[in-house]
């Protein structure tokens, strides 16, 4: 396979690019995403290249956009998307003549970093790897993250793996190769090019769940918006939550968000839940930011109300403000 030669570090595309395409020169069948920062995407973008179609186009276009090819994944409505069961990548492997088991736990690793986490219980391995990943996307702005250091994070996790590491050995190696990635990003095992956004000049804020907390006692206007899919968010959410996915957005349907003090844009571990706060940021909501620790998990691991399928909502947000009064009684202080 050809090496992924740099193009430096990165590619900036003009904003009149409507989207990215990673590419050889001779193609295969053509593979389409949304843009996204979430860990299964990337994987999943890193598994097609690697085991399922080494030849293939991959293009990422902007969430909602409509995708003219053969295999689309990781979007609502695919047959590769991530479930309650299983990650876009698990699902991919159906596509890989006999998955070895390394490709197996990378598939269980990242279904853990976005939706299972409380499912892996004593695993530390998808924590270690969510921490690292996290690591990789703030060193460069998040959005700004070319997709050779994507495919060189997954080829170290993929080496990892496959030497049975144990976590503590995991996280030094991608520890080392993001050291590397600061440096250079080709990817070994695949080629292809490209960076997926402009950078941001103003970048979501991070709020501390206590903070929020003292906004809503204080009787400042809070906004929960749940980025999750219609089912998910159906199941439970935090009190008060109004569900717009990310490509829901739009002037019309974030116009009530404006007035508000705090706008919280959350999903399971908040890599979605990022995009939707900084496109509200793009359409005027001024005051868009995520939650600290982040996501629907860590609101949970903390022990805050959330509201149940069937429950009133005036009780769910009841419980929300009781607790916003006396933080102390109501946070889970071991975090489980």
């Amino acid at each position: 396979m050809k090496l992924w030669h740099g193009l430096a570090l990165f590619t900036l595309f003009v904003a009149t690019f409507s989207y990215t395409s990673i590419s050889d020169s001779f193609g295969g069948k053509s593979y389409g995403t949304w843009q996204s920062l979430e860990p299964d995407s990337w994987a999943s973008v890193w598994l097609i290249r690697t085991h399922i179609d080494p030849q293939a186009d991959i293009v990422i276009r902007p969430a909602d956009s409509q995708l003219d090819v053969d295999v689309s994944f990781a979007i609502p409505g695919s047959a590769y998307v991530r479930d309650k069961s299983s990650s876009g990548f698990e699902k991919l492997l159906g596509r890989v003549d006999k998955p070895d088991p390394t490709l197996i736990r990378m598939g269980e690793i990242v279904h853990a970093m976005e939706s299972a986490t409380w499912s892996f219980d004593g695993d530390e391995a998808p924590r270690v790897v969510e921490q690292a990943y996290r690591t990789l996307q703030d060193r460069f702005d998040r959005q700004y993250v070319p997709a050779t250091c994507y495919g060189q994070f997954f080829d170290t996790l993929y080496q990892s793996v496959k030497k049975n590491e144990r976590p503590a050995q995991m996280s030094r190696a991608l520890d080392a190769a993001l050291g590397n990635i600061a440096k250079d990003c080709n990817w070994e095992s695949a080629g292809g090019a490209g960076d997926i956004a402009l950078k941001e000049t103003n970048r979501v804020e991070t709020v501390p769940i206590p903070d929020i907390l003292s906004t809503i006692a204080a009787g400042q206007k809070v906004i929960f918006v749940d980025t999750r899919e219609t089912q998910e968010f159906e199941e439970s959410h935090i009190p008060g939550a109004i569900n717009i996915k990310l490509r829901d957005i739009s002037d019309h349907s974030v116009a009530a968000l404006k007035a508000a003090d705090l706008v919280v844009s959350y999903c399971l571990k908040d890599f979605r839940g990022y995009e939707v706060a900084r496109k509200l940021m793009h359409h005027g909501v001024s005051n868009s930011a995520i939650m600290d620790p982040h996501g629907y998990v860590a609101w949970r691991t903390l022990g805050l109300p959330v509201a149940a399928k069937g429950e009133q909502s005036d009780s769910a947000l009841a419980r929300l403000n009781s607790c916003a009064q006396d933080p102390v009684k109501c946070l889970n202080k071991d975090g489980e």
